[in-house]
This record gives structure tokens, sequence and C-alpha cells, in this order.
């Protein structure tokens, strides 16, 4: 059983000011994690199965940064690997993942293709493997499996996770059996939840969870493109209303029909979207500890960054330093990322924080738990806490800041529709900023990141998802 990976590369609009549109902006597949791409660890876990073809689905304005990336990743892989599993780099303008499986793969009533959709901002330590034998593993009723995860780092604030209603089922053989999603948002208006006698009479033994978080990863096959036989993909369909309709048919017909598989990550592997800054924090931190741990184990550190041969800047174990980095004297870095071509002056104090490539930070500069953006200047004595700063942003002198979201903001820019996203203020750690940047997702499919949805309370068969 071959399978065709579809990674879609969304707009990453919870992720700002990383991704807020401007000259130093970074596309979400390619903001860095330890500073390697995002993408990154998403196809090295393809690598592992390996799939039939490697799709990667971005729109235009990010696909020459992306193509670049790609091809420099494909040169470094295995000429076999190359050969059976190629990678793909497609555009698209179309705003839902079924149009765009439409248009990259034409329907023509092969049911014997096999397909995985993916995010492009998954890491996980789970190998594929895994996931394909659990859908191996399932019943002939099964035409898809969505794959489900817990939090896993406890740090993030609850309220900044998109944590639904799923409703499913435990089977006999050990299996279960996704049946409906309700976005909380939809509960809270309509007062309750609603579930059909149907499905009760159906499946009696039917669980509602309000935990498990929808990692996006969809395995399925060509039954689900039939749309004369079960109304699979249609044309203007986000993956989540293909996933909710396909569910339904399990219960919501006098005749047994196709059934979509649900499968929950074990609790004790590492599964992680970085679909937000939170978790963005959260996932660079682990892999610092994990830089601590190799460090110590191999009797060595970052303090080797030596400035005009006078002396050594302070740089914890727990760093990861990229190249061409200059850090001036008596400087202190700790449990931070430093990206690459960053030049960070004299008495600076650098502390969980991340800093993207070809930032400037003057002498005598503070950071504690901000995220840095592209070709930030940070000048003399300025201290920054709890703070995101947006791309070629310059922060003054003496400027003292806590809990701020600072960005490029211009009268010509916000006369454009929708150019920004949000100019909340907010650190690393609040809950505010994500609540409000998630509601933006709730209102458009655009981006096709799906990954929210809502329902319409008119018509239970007229629920509208969308990301």
């Amino acid at each position: 059983m071959e399978f065709n990976a579809v990674i879609f590369c969304g707009e990453g609009h919870n992720l700002s000011p990383l991704t807020t549109p401007g000259d130093s902006r970074i596309p979400k597949a390619l903001i860095p994690v330890a500073n390697k791409p995002l993408i990154e660890y998403v196809l090295k876990w393809c690598d592992q199965a390996p799939f039939k073809t490697v799709n990667i689905i971005t729109s235009s304005k990010d696909e020459k940064l992306i193509e670049e990336f790609v091809k420099n990743y494909d040169n470094n892989r295995d000429n076999e690997l190359r050969n059976s599993s190629p990678i793909k780099l497609f555009t698209s303008e179309l705003k839902s993942t079924g149009s765009i499986l439409n248009e990259i793969f034409p329907i023509n009533g092969n049911e014997n293709e096999n397909y995985v959709i993916l995010p492009c901002d998954f890491i996980t330590d789970l190998p594929p493997q895994v996931l394909i034998e659990v859908y191996r593993g399932n019943s002939d009723e099964n035409v898809g499996l969505s794959v489900f995860y817990d939090n896993s780092f406890e740090t993030i604030d609850k309220k900044v996770l998109k944590t639904n209603y799923t409703v499913y089922s435990d089977q006999s053989n050990g299996n279960m059996v996704l049946l409906d999603m309700y976005s909380k948002d939809f509960v809270m208006i309509d007062k309750f939840l609603k579930i059909r006698t149907q499905l009760l009479w159906r499946y009696p033994s039917t669980l509602v969870s309000t935990k498990l978080l929808d990692s996006f990863i969809f395995f399925m096959n060509g039954k689900c493109r039939n749309i004369e036989d079960n109304k699979g993909i249609e044309c203007n369909r986000n993956i989540n209303k293909i996933k909710r309709d396909l569910a339904r048919n399990s219960w919501k017909h006098s005749i047994s029909k196709s059934t979509i598989g649900l499968f929950a990550l074990p609790k004790n592997s590492l599964f992680v979207r970085v679909n937000n800054l939170p978790a963005y924090m959260e996932i660079n931190r682990l892999y610092l500890k994990e830089q601590a741990k190799n460090n110590n184990n191999n009797n060595n550190n970052n303090s080797n960054h030596i400035v005009n041969n006078k002396s050594l800047a302070n740089i914890g174990a727990d760093c990861i330093i990229g190249e061409e980095c200059e850090l001036g004297e008596r400087t202190t870095v700790k449990r931070s990322v430093i990206g690459k071509n960053v030049k960070i002056g004299k008495k600076c104090r650098i502390s969980a924080s991340v800093i993207l490539d070809g930032a400037k930070i003057d002498d005598e500069v503070q950071l504690e738990n901000c995220i840095i953006g592209k070709n930030v200047k940070i000048e003399i004595k300025s201290r920054l806490i709890n703070c995101n700063v947006e791309g070629s942003y310059t922060v003054g002198k003496n400027v003292n800041i806590k809990g701020e979201t600072l960005k490029n903001l211009s009268l010509d820019e916000l006369s454009d529709d929708d150019v920004f996203y949000e100019s909340s203020s907010s650190g690393n750690d609040n809950s505010e900023n994500n609540e409000d940047g998630d509601s933006s997702d709730y209102d458009s499919d655009e981006g096709y990141d799906d990954e929210g949805f809502e329902d319409d309370a008119e018509g239970y068969e007229d629920d509208i998802f969308s990301r």
C-alpha cells in the first residue's frame, strides 16, 4: 500500500508577526525551529516511510523561497530515495483542500490510490510507519484515518489550543471510529451539543472528547474521491468538511456506509503543531534542552565565540548559535536560539529568546523571553521582556518594553484590505493574542490551513467548516 503525501503550506496567521506581510516576512513552512525550517522536519518524517510521492502545495508569493529550500534539501537526499520518493512542488491559488487535491490529482475513479494529507508545521518522534500500520489494521470499511493528539506541553495555555467536541466510538476490534466534530464556539452559542439519535442507535457506546487536538494528518484512499458513491471530495470543501461528511456516512444512512477511523497518538510520544507562538517557543526550548544534554555529554559548549581576540562571550550549553555570528565581550546568552549572521554587541544579556537571521543588537541590550524577527535592529541599552518583534523593525535607544508585539505599520499599508492580521500587544505566554488570532481563522478558508471549523446553526446538514 503506497501513499502520495500532500503537504499544505498555509499562511500561518497565528505566527504573526513572523509571518506578517513585509520585506522580512517568513513563509510559515520556512519558520526556523532550532535553526531548521519547519518543513524540513516534515520532509525528514516523510523520508522515513518513504511515500510514493511527496507533493508540496504553496501559494505563488511563497513559491520562490520554498522552491529554493526544497531543491537544496532534495540535492542532499540519497539518490535511491530521490528516485523512489520524488518531491514535487505545486503552486495553487485555490482556497480549499478539496479543490487543490482535485487540481493536482484529478478524479479518475482509481480507488487504488492512497493519500496522506499533512500540515507543514508538525514535529514528532513517532515514525510514519506506525500510522501506516494503524491505517492498514483498520477494518475494510474505513476509507480514511484521522489522527489526533494530546498537548505535549503543559506550559501552553489551553485557550491557545483549538480543542473541539470530537465524537467517536470504540469498536470491538480495538479501533476507534470518528463520528462527528463540533467547534466549541458553536456549542457555546447554541447552548447544547447536537448529537443525532440515529448516531446513538448505530453506535450506542459513543464518546465525546474535548481534549483531543486535530493533527491535520489524514490518511485516505481513492474511495474518498468517488463523489457518486459517497459525496466525497467536492471542489469547494476543506479538509474538515471532508472528514466530517465522510464520518457521518457511517451512521446517517439506513444502509451501512464507509467509516473514518480515529487514532489518538500515544501520550508518551512527542507531537506538536507549531501553529502559534507559545508552541513555537516551547518546541525551541525542547531542542535547547537536548542541545544542553549533548554538550554536557561531550564536555563541549558554545563558549568559543571570540571577538577581537580579547575575551569570550559567555554562552550556555543550552544555546544554539547559527553560522557567522558575532558576539561582543562580556555578553551572556542562556537558553536561546541565535540564527545566522546575527551581531550582538558588548555586555548584552540574552535569555530564553529566539533571534532570527540578520538581527543586529547593540551594546548593553537585555532580552528575556522574546522572539526577534529577521533583520531587526535593537539599539543601545534597550530592554525587552516577553516581546515579539516583526522583521526589519528598529527598536530605539534606551527603550524599556514588556509584553508588547512590535510591528512595522504605516498609513499606506493600513489602507490595504486585511494586510495586517492583528495589532494586539502580548508576550509569548499570553492567551489573548493567540485567541484573537484564532478567531480570524474561523472566518476565512484562505491559506488552506484547515485548522478549525464552525457550524451553521440553521441546518444540521449545512454545517460550515472553515480554517
